[in-house]
């Protein structure tokens, strides 16, 4: 089932044109750093307060100005107002801040998705903790590569972040550096700014470093043999990566047997309230002009008959408690499934949105619906 996500129109068009921004932050090692400069542009677009479900016009969008201050949000003041109207402006407060947290939050699982997915990264190369890494250490027998000893300079870039940027924004104003330029320029001023510390604070750096680089080795020893994560976060990060992790497996497996093949996961998912949702992941395509697989052939069928008798089965291994358990708060900026197009990836997603509120209220039945295809 096709869903917008939880950016669609003129938001998405946006953030789909700050990717190669993005890009090159993480290229070139500044990515918290352009995060935040996508971050405060789609905000001068679509304000915290201004609503999430409707759209600015046309002539507004051209005329917003990314060098203009920013607007401070007001803090409530307490001298001079009433108790009453003094709590209610506390209010609007603390939800100001929880959405702006909240709407960084997304922003920045949206752009580090689509990042993986345009740059083709398999999973095991996204981080030393990945689950999908453990995995396949344990299928491979492989030890994967071990922690690379970072540069001193690179130590000292990441700490002094804030006033490399603010030199860095001082250049481009006086010498009139465009913002494909700006890369460049960062790395330049961060040499030149590095150049001139003291030998004794240099010597710090790398004693800093070569402390590091000892914690991450053994952090790395330790993955070898370390169990899988079973945090709500390190799983909806797993299940974000299932489609990614499994179809070129199944690809394989299909060419070498001659085999369609579909498999099917399912259970709570963290990052959609713990509902119990369904993947389907397929490989084998029909013949013809128009080649499909079996979820896109058969998604009426795959809804109408195969999700309720495999949610049934999951509604007796999973129980409430354990489904709320697993559950994300909404602040912890994830993404569900059913935000993504995974349809997009010949992949099939299910809720059990149907069949949840008799599971949250210990009712085990499902009420299967007679099928309409």
């Amino acid at each position: 089932m096709v869903n917008p996500g939880a950016f669609h129109g003129p938001r998405k068009e946006f953030l789909v044109s700050e990717k190669p921004a993005y890009a090159a932050g993480v290229g070139g090692g500044y990515a918290a750093d352009a995060l935040a400069i996508i971050q405060r542009r789609y905000l001068k677009r679509w304000p915290v307060d201004f609503p999430h479900d409707q759209e600015q016009t046309p002539e507004f969008l051209a005329a917003v100005d990314d060098d203009a201050p920013d607007e401070e949000y007001a803090i409530p003041q307490e001298e001079g107002m009433d108790p009453e109207a003094y709590a209610e402006a506390l209010k609007r407060c603390a939800e100001h801040q929880y959405v702006l947290r909240f709407r960084k939050a997304q922003i920045k699982r949206w752009m580090a998705y689509q990042y993986m997915k345009d740059h083709d990264l398999d999973p095991h190369d996204s981080g030393l903790s990945n689950p999908y890494r453990v995995l396949l250490r344990k299928l491979t027998g492989e030890a994967g590569k071990r922690p690379r000893l970072k540069t001193p300079a690179n130590l000292w870039r990441r700490s002094h972040r804030d006033e490399v940027e603010e030199a860095v924004k001082r250049r481009a104003i006086a010498e009139g550096t465009s913002r494909k330029q700006l890369a460049a320029l960062r790395e330049k001023v961060a040499k030149e700014m590095l150049a001139i510390i003291p030998q004794e604070e240099k010597d710090e750096w790398a004693a800093q470093a070569k402390e590091e680089h000892d914690a991450a080795v053994e952090q790395w020893k330790n993955s070898l043999t370390a169990p899988l994560s079973t945090a709500p976060a390190d799983r909806q990060r797993c299940i974000q990566g299932l489609v990614r992790f499994m179809q070129p497996i199944l690809d394989l497996t299909s060419e070498a047997t001659g085999l369609a093949i579909t498999v099917m996961a399912g259970g709570p998912e963290p990052a959609h309230a713990g509902r119990l949702n369904v993947i389907s992941v397929h490989a084998g395509k029909t013949p013809g002009d128009i080649k499909m697989n079996f979820g896109a052939r058969n998604d009426c069928v795959i809804e109408s008959f195969f999700v309720p008798i495999f949610g049934s089965f999951l509604q007796k291994l999973y129980t409430p408690e354990e489904c709320r358990s697993r559950a994300l708060a909404p602040e912890e900026g994830f993404e569900p499934l059913e935000s993504m197009d995974l349809d997009a990836e010949g992949a099939t997603f299910d809720s059990l949105d149907s069949q949840l509120d008799d599971l949250l209220s210990d009712s085990h039945l499902i009420a299967q619906s007679t099928p309409t295809c």
